[in-house]
This record gives C-alpha cells, structure tokens and sequence, in this order.
C-alpha cells in the first residue's frame, strides 16, 4: 500500500536528478558554445547555446542518467582563428553525478581557470598544476644530460643523471599519492593512468627510448571499462605510437615499427574485454 501511495500521489519523487555545469567566461567572443561527451578521440554533441560575449555565463543540464567521464565545452575562436581555419578552443571536464561550477577566461582557459564547484575537478586540475612543473623540470634535466654527454665532464653528467633520475621518483611517488588522496572518485582512475616508466639518466637517448618503449604499459592500467568514456586510454596509446614514428626512417621501416607497436599494445590491454575491443577500434579507425 505505502509503495502504491507513493507512486499515485508523489510521482515527482521517481524523476532521477538532473545535474548541470555552469561556466562564467569573460573574453569570450560572440558565436555557439557547444557542449558534449568525449569518447576516446570522438566528441559527440549534446547541446548548444549562442552567446554574444564578452563576459557571459553558460549553463548545461546533462541528459538524465549521464554516464560518469570526460566531457568537453567547445568554446568558440576568434576571427583570425576562424580565418587561419584553427580548432575551436575548448574546456574538458570530468563528470560524475554532481553539479559544476566553473570560471575562465578565453584567453587562457587553463591557466585562469577557477572550479568553483567539484570534487572530481578540483582534483583533476590541483593534480595537473603541480604535474606540469614537475614534468617540465623532468624535459629541462634530460635536456641538460643530453648536452652534457657532448663534453667530457664526467662529473656533471653524474651530478645530471641523478638529478633526473631523482625527479622522475618524486613525480611517480606524486602521482601515486595523487591518485590515492583521491579514492571513490572518478579522477581517481584518470590520475593513475598518467604515470610513465622511469627512464635512467645514465643511459644513452636511444637506450631511453628503448626503456620507455619496453615499460610504458608495465605501470598504466587498462582494466577500468569506466574510462573508455575519456581520452585516457587513446591519449596513452598515442603516446606510445608517436614514440615509434622518426622522420629518419624510410616509410617501409616505419609501417615495420608500427606493426611491432601494435603488437605490444595489444598484448598490453587483456585485462578487460570492452577496454581491449575500444582500443582496437581505435587502432584501426587511425591506421585506416
């Protein structure tokens, strides 16, 4: 009787929640704001808006039972952008069942960004602050070591290599702990896939190369099903890919490379079956 009550005289209480993000832009040039979901490298609209600018607020309501994942707001480019024919500039997101607040400025949509309201983005762009310093300073050493090797200074070469080698730790212990300060989350997932393997300063560019192309899969986890709704699983394949692609190779050698690429990211992605399935369409929607 009471699940009948209920279902006759407080229908509104079956409607599933809606949540929205909301953004507050200044710089904005006039046009359509569009807002959709992100799928590996696909983009699949949802919803739109017109805006005049320059200081505007956008508001989008996710379509009920949205899944939880990356999505994205295409905010739009400017004259020269629309002339010169550039990719919109664009704001990606993480989503999972909570509304969002954000404020930018089109200018420098990361840069300036404030997330006024989520857990799961407050996290993720804390997250790739830090991570940005820390990886810049990680290219500036091997930069430095790899100079050095063109001297005969021994000692600075050592004094490099440590260094290098220290900071690439640091990042994989920050990483880590990143992804563990952040467990029930979704970005959770998304945090720890962004570790790489640890590549010692005291070898040679190509013994690098060959280290990173042997371990790169060896600290990523292809077994959560959730993040084929992102372009974590695609950026890091990518990643792996371009590392095989040299302009001083011939392009007989060069499709031999990727075949042997291919190889290993298949033998690296057996621990689901729809992650595996998404990363084979992947592969083979690019090499066609």
């Amino acid at each position: 009787f009471k699940a009948v009550f209920i279902l006759v005289f407080f229908p509104c209480l079956l409607v599933a929640q809606r949540f929205s993000v909301e953004m507050n832009l200044v710089n904005q040039p006039s046009g359509t704001v569009v807002f959709g979901s992100v799928k590996g490298d696909d983009f699949a609209r949802i919803d739109s808006v017109s805006i005049s600018g320059p200081t505007t607020k956008v508001k989008f309501v996710f379509p009920e039972n949205s899944h939880a994942g990356i999505y994205r707001i295409l905010l739009g480019r400017t004259g020269y952008e629309m002339v010169m024919n550039k990719p919109a500039r664009n704001f990606d997101f993480i989503f999972d069942n909570e509304n969002l607040v954000f404020e930018t400025d089109f200018e420098a949509v990361e840069e300036k960004l404030i997330v006024v309201q989520s857990k799961e983005n407050q996290a993720w762009y804390s997250f790739r602050k830090k991570d940005r310093a820390l990886m810049k300073q990680i290219s500036e050493l091997e930069t430095e070591i790899d100079n050095a090797r063109n001297t005969t200074d021994s000692v600075r070469i050592n004094d490099l290599a440590n260094k290098y080698n220290q900071a690439q730790m640091e990042r994989d212990m920050f990483v880590m702990k990143a992804s563990q300060d952040a467990r029930g989350l979704f970005v959770s997932q998304v945090i720890k896939n962004q570790r790489l393997p640890m590549l010692d300063g005291f070898l040679t560019p190509d013994e690098r190369l060959n280290t990173f192309k042997a371990d790169f899969f060896k600290v990523l986890d292809f077994s959560a099903p959730e993040l084929i709704n992102s372009s974590v699983y695609t950026d890091n394949v990518f990643t792996y890919l371009v590392r095989y692609n040299s302009p001083f190779i011939t392009q007989k050698q060069r499709e031999t490379d990727y075949i042997k690429a291919v190889d290993m990211i298949m033998a690296s992605v057996k621990q689901n079956n729809d992650v595996r399935k998404f990363i084979k369409n992947y592969l083979l929607h690019g090499f066609e």
